[in-house]
């Protein structure tokens, strides 16, 4: 059977185990597994890009499954980059007044901004997002259960161990599971890195 969305996970997960009455517990092992992912992975699959995001205060709230900052910069003439500041540097170190935004830090489910912005400024932001969850057994799939099945189920697995305690697979499914996630942050890093070296042109 293919696993394609959260309800063919749902019933590979229950395959796996082997247990007909862990139906209602199956959604719960793949939320846990998800909210793992989300902790450990950052790859290229998990940017989104906002290319008019708009820095309308000192604060604005976080976009939606926002994870962490890859890049920023305002949507000048000259695209001047928004550095990273941590909170209590920014509270102590800038001083009073309003400008054109420099530096941001997050605070709760906000951006702050510092100087603080004395208009609206349109900006460009790419940024890791969590994923869609597929752990209410529906149709929903997102880019990690389509490409990399056996993650989604090696982890949903692997969560199931502390509801059945003395599972004897667990140590298989964890190997399984850590093996595929660090092949998938190679091919990550991959995708980041590899092309053609730079060259100097000739004149």
């Amino acid at each position: 059977m293919a696993i394609t969305n959260g309800a063919t996970l749902a019933t590979a997960v229950g395959n796996w185990l082997a247990r007909a009455d862990l139906s209602s517990r199956i959604p719960e092992f793949v939320a846990l597994a998800e909210a793992k992912f989300n902790r450990e992975l950052r790859t290229p699959d998990m940017e989104t890009k906002d290319a008019s995001f708009s820095i309308t205060g000192e604060y604005v709230a976080v976009p939606t499954g926002f994870l962490e900052v890859r890049y920023w910069h305002l949507n000048d003439g000259d695209k001047n980059t928004l550095a990273f500041l941590p909170p209590d540097t920014q509270s102590g170190y800038l001083p009073d007044g309003t400008g054109i935004p420099v530096y941001y830090s997050v605070t709760g489910s906000n951006f702050r901004f510092a100087p603080v912005p004395d208009g609206t400024y349109a900006s460009t932001l790419i940024y890791y997002k969590a994923l869609t969850t597929c752990s209410t057994g529906s149709t929903e799939t997102n880019w990690l259960l389509t490409s990399h099945p056996d993650i989604y189920l090696y982890g949903s697995l692997l969560e199931a161990v502390g509801y059945l305690y003395d599972d004897a697979r667990v140590q298989t499914w964890y190997n399984a599971y850590r093996g595929a996630i660090e092949q998938l942050k190679r091919q990550g890093a991959r995708q980041r890195w590899s092309g053609p070296s730079m060259a100097a042109r000739v004149a």
